[in-house]
């Protein structure tokens, strides 16, 4: 084993636990609040719900990631972080103004540009399925407080 795949080894170990310990942070804030219901979910519902996802990717980066590695980590996919936070800012300024479907819709078609082999039909296909979805499940199933289109 060489010196690169030991200290490889111990920073995915390192950045594991770190994810976990938000994880664990996250869900015990939640449980501070009430939990609500399914139709009337409270403010402690989400925080204990990412906490525990957190916690189950913290376990699986440390399970999958201690193996030996012989290519060197890869670098930061510039590109992709910045269209990914651009999917998001577009999302946050469009939703109130323009409703749910514009929204969601901007936001994952800016979000597939950050793939590199992104094919312009197949994003479209996404972002139509992913506005069906996101009007479906949360203005009809949950009742969220947005329109579809237009300013709310």
């Amino acid at each position: 084993m060489t010196r690169m795949t030991k200290r490889r080894n111990k920073i995915d170990l390192i950045c594991g636990v770190t994810v976990m310990l938000v994880g664990i942070y996250a869900a015990s804030s939640g449980f501070k609040w009430d939990f609500g219901s399914f139709r009337r979910i409270g403010p402690g519902a989400f925080p204990a719900v990412v906490g525990a996802v957190l916690i189950g990717l913290g376990l699986m980066i440390c399970i999958l990631e201690t193996g030996d590695h012989d290519a060197p980590p890869p670098g930061i996919n510039l590109r992709g972080l910045l269209f990914v936070i651009a999917g998001l800012g577009s999302f946050a300024i469009l939703i109130r103004p323009a409703g749910m479907v514009p929204a969601v819709f901007a936001c994952v078609l800016l979000a597939s540009l950050a793939d590199p082999k992104f094919k312009l039909r197949d994003a479209l296909g996404v972002c139509v399925v992913m506005s069906v979805l996101s009007v479906g499940i949360f203005i009809w199933g949950l009742g969220f407080q947005a329109k579809a289109f237009g300013a709310y």
